[in-house]
């Protein structure tokens, strides 16, 4: 189990009465370093002025599940804070800068790809050459960059942590959650505003639901798992990609624009979640002192 060496400084503040009581050193020599993992689940204050560890504490104020070791409690609790965190997440998109810069540029290169002939010329290659992909790596990509994929492979890191306990797992598949739900609906937004055609006759073209989702799980992935996951994962998104385009499933502009949509929420949202503040190298951490019920912050540093 990792330990926590903790500034006790900070603390000092949280629990006077103690340090009142006993010397400086004896206080902090009793007060017992606690698991990081431990610490954030326990949050940083609780309900009614309440040491954190009793009760319920806001999810504004905690890492980790509500209720930790209650499978079902937890869970129930998350749905009920779903619409408030999608929401604070809703906001954070929008008013985060580069998603911004994104946003406007998914606008800006669709229209210009379509103003340039682009999806006309990609149209009448495939028209004169074919489809490149055969039917098993059409259904590949159409299986591999579907939202319900997406949703389904967070779903599952979800209640696995959920029911392993697993503070940094659960945060993480809740980052990409939020990212996926504000991404769809973005999306399907867009698509019923816009209401253009796609090379297979069908509507609501522009962007493609697939490529968006897509490189939206693969950014929160890089972002949360480095690139050891985040590269495979966004090879995979632009193999969908090309799949929607080569099954003229949607025109080039559609997958351009999906993309930059899809990288700018995913963006947005996991910096939103980032689960530390990183302070000259070191992390801040709720902190908590057993011989008083204090409860504060530190920094801190593990080995």
């Amino acid at each position: 189990m990792k330990k926590t060496l903790v500034a006790a400084l900070i603390v000092a503040f949280t629990c006077p009465a103690s340090f009142a009581r006993e010397p400086f050193s004896a206080a902090f020599a009793q007060a017992e370093p606690i698991d990081a993992d431990e610490s954030w689940r326990r949050g940083v204050g609780g309900s009614g002025g309440e040491p954190a560890t009793q009760g319920y504490i806001h999810w504004t104020k905690r890492v980790g599940p509500a209720y930790p070791d209650d499978f079902w409690r937890s869970f129930g609790r998350w749905g009920k804070e779903l619409p408030e965190t999608l929401w604070d997440d809703t906001k954070a998109v929008f008013t985060n800068r580069w998603a911004l810069v994104g946003l406007g540029a998914a606008a800006a290169s669709g229209a210009i790809v379509h103003c340039s002939d682009a999806d006309w010329k990609t149209l009448k290659h495939y028209r004169e050459h074919g489809s490149c992909l055969n039917s098993f790596w059409d259904n590949f990509g159409d299986v591999a960059g579907n939202p319900g994929t997406h949703f389904a492979v967070a779903g599952t890191m979800f209640l696995t942590s959920l029911a392993r306990n697993d503070t940094a797992n659960y945060e993480k598949s809740k980052t990409l959650i939020n990212a996926l739900a504000i991404n769809g609906l973005v999306t399907l937004g867009l698509k019923g505003i816009v209401r253009s055609d796609v090379p297979n006759g069908n509507g609501c073209g522009w962007p493609s639901g697939h490529t968006s989702s897509s490189f939206c799980f693969a950014t929160v992935m890089h972002r949360e798992y480095g690139p050891w996951v985040g590269v495979p994962c966004y090879a995979l998104a632009a193999f969908v990609g090309y799949e929607r385009v080569d099954a003229r499933n949607h025109d080039l502009s559609d997958v351009v624009s999906g993309a930059l949509i899809g990288m700018a929420i995913g963006y947005a949202v996991s910096e939103h979640h980032q689960e530390r503040l990183q302070l000259l190298g070191m992390d801040i951490v709720p902190w908590t002192d057993p011989s008083c019920g204090g409860v504060g912050i530190a920094l801190a540093k593990q080995w």
